[in-house]
């Protein structure tokens, strides 16, 4: 028998490259939607879509105990849902901390308890690190986030390393780029126009992963890894931030005017659009923020990731040459660029 394996998230980007790697790994796939989420998976016609409640608790428990009624107990859960950008103050809270502590609660009271329950968080619960470039961040040095974002994903880390009812892993994705991204693609176009913007006038680290050895990383550890255990997961390699620029534009075979934007005067016009947010919607948050500001223009995001590769016993199969190929490829093929 297949174990069964539930994905949160599974309508967004990660999500569906998780539920690829899944099948792949000989998973019974269970993807789970919100009630508000556009489903994107229908090409997976080997995967039972689920909706969730997940701010009722009363009905997520319902939920998941007709689930297991109807299919039998969730061997493996990848909890994947969450957000990186947030409309009102406290949002990223209550969706990246709250929301999964009441996912596993649900878990426990519809007796549906996993073998491992897999949280992927973000290397802003660490925030960078050091300013000069060295050493790069390992997964035993202290959680110092430098964002309301970073705070939400360090505290969820924090409930399933002291309270968690039931064994789990947590994984810290460094910058994840591939097929059916939204937010690699708009750099991309920007170079291909022939611009090649830059923020900060200093030298700048940074550590990233196909998405495809992220989720061959993830559903490979829900056998392998340690229960209990935290991994960040990267291609290993560390990376000036013109090499990306340099990367781009030498796949799109173009010519760009490199533009460098120092970050006091973004700050600037960040801190003036909360202003003005407190003002006319006290409420709800801009894209835009100095904290923002501060988390993309940090210049130490070099991660440490060998421990991973090591558990796994094998390496990434891309590097940021081979990989943004593959995905300005898939860009071309889907007349997205």
């Amino acid at each position: 028998m297949k174990p069964n394996l539930l994905i949160t998230g599974a309508s967004g980007f990660i999500g569906s490259h998780l539920i690829d790697e899944a099948l792949k790994q000989g998973y019974s796939v269970f993807a789970a939607v919100r009630q508000s989420s556009k489903v994107i998976i229908p090409e997976f016609a080997d995967v039972a879509v689920v909706q969730l409640d997940y701010y009722n608790q009363t009905m997520l428990v319902g939920q998941l105990t007709s689930l297991k009624q109807q299919y039998g107990r969730f061997e493996y859960v990848i909890h994947n849902a969450g957000i990186t950008r947030a409309n009102k103050v406290d949002e990223f809270n209550e969706v990246n901390n709250l929301l999964p502590q009441k996912l596993v609660l649900a878990l426990v009271a519809s007796q549906n308890i996993p073998d491992k329950f897999l949280l992927v968080s973000s290397m802003a619960a660490f925030g960078p690190g050091d300013q000069k470039l060295k050493p790069p961040i390992t997964i035993s040095q202290p959680m110092n986030p430098i964002s309301k974002y970073g705070d939400s994903k360090k505290a969820v880390s924090r409930y399933l390393l002291s309270q968690s009812p039931i064994p789990f892993l947590i994984v810290y994705p460094t910058a994840v780029y591939g097929p059916r991204d939204k937010d690699f693609i708009e750099y991309v176009k920007l170079i291909k126009r022939g611009l090649e913007p830059y923020l900060g006038l200093y030298r700048q680290v940074l550590s990233m992963v196909h998405v495809s050895d992220l989720s061959f990383a993830i559903v490979g550890l829900l056998q392998k890894g340690r229960s209990n255990g935290q991994y960040i997961v990267s291609d290993k390699k560390n990376y000036d931030k013109k090499e990306l620029g340099a990367i781009i534009k030498d796949i799109l075979k173009k010519k760009t005017i490199k533009l460098f934007i120092p970050v006091t005067p973004v700050l600037w016009i960040a801190m003036l659009i909360e202003v003005i947010y407190k003002m006319v919607a006290p409420n709800k948050t801009p894209l835009l923020t100095k904290e923002k500001i501060n988390e993309i223009s940090a210049a130490n995001w070099s991660c440490d990731a060998s421990e991973v590769w090591q558990v796994l016993g094998t390496e990434p199969q891309f590097d940021l040459k081979s990989g943004m190929q593959q995905t300005i490829d898939w860009y071309r093929n889907n007349n997205l660029i």
